[in-house]
């Protein structure tokens, strides 16, 4: 909740531009470039590649041109009759074999899709209560094969002569800007659990905050937390947390404080209120992820090879297609594919002590190749699920010195701060993120921020930085 009833907005001199706490995936062709939370321009959406409707795979890309609609009888649990694509729940005790054979579909069509399907997953060990999406024609013919990856991302394969092609995208959502503010009684992701806010948020503010606060030992009773940030909504629901763009911890008395600010080289970062860049030379997470799925660990038990092995990365849980940033300045030594990692990428850092990798990418960013110079924050590539991976997330790996560490415990430099030029901008900025941190009540209940008006260079855009905008399809090549 707000103290007083709303928020203390402070006259600030300037032009004055609208961050809308709500954006829409995909924007008008007349919008500027989207951003990802991270920094950096993300690539604008194909304007020759029509998003994916899953259930609508009869107006989509997916559609063969000799496809006729379904018009005999159809045997099992699917949708009512009709044209288009149909639902397939996997029943108790069915095979994935015995579903698509009960829909009149050949034995050679489902053999070759589940070969086509065979290295992203074993359609042969489905579970009851598995939802797939088909497109049959009127001989028995299997056209088109979908399921969802996570909420937001699906993938469809497509009869390509005898095999079948990967085509994945996402669904739409919308960005709702939020807040809230809290006490650290035993724990920070107990408290965030007390007031109903996303547990994702510890691990978002250690990675902002956690370079010069170590989140395990420093946090005391007492301490307390204050946070903006964006929440992703799809049909209404409610399905990850986005980027945060604002963040207060008092730790012992002591104000520790983040804004995220877009530089000069329009990319953003987060800095303290001086300006200084909070973000190291190498970032910690290079993408807005939903959730840290597997940590680095000398021993885990892998998901897809069923066995007890060394996992030498983090592995970041994100919808199909969010963009992937370079983890430092760099040259690309590798963009290439194996069998486990998939699509990666390998960079050597400047100072020649630092390597990272970039696992199960769906692909690579335009004209990146083996000798490009990036530099920290560029797009390199987008998430995927490729090689052994059992849903879209990014494998984030570092070497120094030839070898693997956390790249959740390193202790680095500082990048750059905020320029002399921009650092008027940032102020004012940073007034106005501060100022809503402020007004909130402590513990109270979430409050969903209207629009800011926020004060900033004639050619600074707003909106990139509450709506983080991802690309509505990918087509694998």
């Amino acid at each position: 909740m707000l103290k007083n009833g709303g928020l203390a907005f402070m006259a600030l001199s300037g032009a004055a531009l609208m961050i809308w706490g709500v954006g829409i995936i995909n924007p008008a062709d007349n919008q500027p470039v989207p951003q990802n939370g991270m920094g950096g321009p993300s690539e604008p959406p194909l304007s020759s590649f029509q998003p994916l409707e899953p259930m609508d795979l009869a107006q989509s890309l997916v559609k063969s041109p000799n496809f006729k609609a379904i018009s005999q009888e159809l045997k099992g649990p699917v949708a009512p009759e009709g044209s288009g694509p149909k639902k397939m729940v996997i029943a108790r005790g069915q095979t994935f074999y015995e579903a698509l054979q009960a829909r009149n579909v050949g034995h050679e069509d489902i053999m070759s899709v589940v070969k086509a399907c065979k290295s992203f997953r074993n359609l042969k060990t489905v579970r009851a209560g598995e939802v797939f999406r088909l497109e049959v024609n009127e001989d028995g013919g299997l056209e088109a094969l979908g399921f969802d990856l996570d909420e937001e991302s699906y993938t469809t394969w497509v009869r390509k002569g005898d095999t079948y092609e990967r085509i994945d995208g996402n669904y739409p959502v919308e960005r709702r800007l939020k807040a809230i503010s809290g006490t650290i009684n035993n724990s920070l992701y107990a408290s965030l659990q007390k007031l109903d806010a996303p547990l994702a948020l510890a691990p978002k503010m250690n990675d902002i905050l956690g370079w010069d606060l170590d989140f395990n030992r420093d946090l005391r009773k007492g301490d307390t937390f204050s946070i903006l940030y964006d929440e992703v909504y799809k049909e209404g629901k409610r399905v990850r947390t986005g980027s945060v763009l604002s963040v207060e911890i008092i730790n012992r008395g002591k104000a520790r404080q983040a804004f995220q600010f877009t530089s000069a080289d329009g990319r953003q970062h987060y800095y303290d209120a001086d300006g200084n860049n909070l973000q190291k030379q190498l970032m910690r997470a290079p993408l807005e992820y939903s959730r840290v799925s597997s940590k680095f660990s000398n021993r885990r038990f892998h998901p897809v090879l069923k066995r007890w092995m060394p996992h030498h990365g983090v592995d970041y849980a994100a919808p199909v297609g969010t963009p992937v940033r370079a983890g430092g300045d760099g040259v690309v030594v590798a963009r290439t594919r194996k069998k486990g990692n998939g699509r990666y990428i390998q960079i050597r850092h400047t100072n020649a002590e630092y390597e990272t990798y970039y696992l199960h990418l769906s692909r690579y960013a335009k004209d990146l190749k083996v000798g490009s110079k990036v530099d920290q924050g560029q797009i390199i590539g987008y998430v995927g699920a490729t090689g052994y991976a059992t849903g879209p997330h990014l494998d984030y790996r570092v070497k120094r010195n030839g070898r693997f560490v956390n790249p959740r415990s390193l202790k680095l430099p500082a990048a750059a701060p905020v320029g002399q030029d921009l650092m008027a901008s940032f102020e004012s900025q940073a007034q106005v993120y501060l100022s809503v941190l402020q007004e909130l009540e402590l513990d109270g209940e979430s409050v969903v921020i209207p629009p800011l008006m926020v004060a900033e260079l004639a050619d600074w855009d707003g909106p990139l930085v509450s709506a983080v905008e991802l690309p509505a399809g990918i087509r694998l090549d």
